[in-house]
């Protein structure tokens, strides 16, 4: 998986190279419960180790990107992903790698507050969870992955809704991560699928 990070043109909406990457597990099945699983390259990394996990228990299907959370598009193209699947159990969110120009309070809090209302109103009903971004090794960019994570934190207990923490997850085994950084090894993947699967069963049980 060559999936870009970001690393020196952060100042505008659009980064050097932008890309989506979408999978729709069994999209014939209209049985089996199915999560929405919205991030970047870790989560299009760690799905197929989520479905494992999840077994025959539910379906994982992931809309992966490198879009910012400012992104003028990124609501229309999670609208198009949703009313190509059969349905949804579930929603899964992360945003925090990309998007770089951003404050990480002032500007990129309020903008993701506004993304948990547009999927509670694009997908009403549907329980939703916001994990919190992955551990990286560059120590300014750590620093900043932590106060956006404070921040979801924060929008998580205002909306009531569960938080999956992959950031305690992945700093617990920075050997895992590859020689960029910011993704992993196999073993990582299957790490943070684990951590995802736990949670899933916990909201889908309800």
């Amino acid at each position: 998986m060559n999936f870009t990070y970001e690393t020196t043109d952060r100042k505008g909406c659009y980064e050097t190279f932008e890309w989506d990457n979408m999978w729709i597990d069994y999209a014939n099945d209209d049985v089996t419960p199915r999560v929405l699983y919205i991030g970047d390259s870790i989560s299009y990394g760690s799905r197929s180790l989520v479905a494992a996990e999840m077994g025959s228990s539910a379906l994982v299907d992931v809309y992966a990107t490198s879009k910012g959370i400012d992104n003028c598009c990124y609501q229309d193209c999670i609208k198009l992903f949703g009313r190509q699947q059969k349905a949804r159990d579930c929603i899964i969110f992360n945003n925090g790698l990309h998007g770089w120009h951003l404050d990480d309070e002032a500007e990129y809090g309020p903008l993701y507050e506004q993304m948990v209302q547009f999927l509670q109103t694009e997908f009403p009903g549907v329980p939703l969870a916001l994990i919190l971004t992955t551990y990286i090794s560059d120590e300014d960019q750590r620093k900043r992955v932590e106060k956006r994570n404070a921040v979801v934190c924060k929008i998580a207990e205002k909306y009531d809704l569960p938080v999956i923490d992959l950031y305690a997850v992945s700093a617990a085994m920075p050997e895992l991560l590859k020689k960029d950084g910011v993704h992993f090894q196999r073993e990582g993947y299957e790490a943070l699928g684990k951590a995802i699967a736990e949670v899933l069963r916990q909201i889908l049980a309800k």
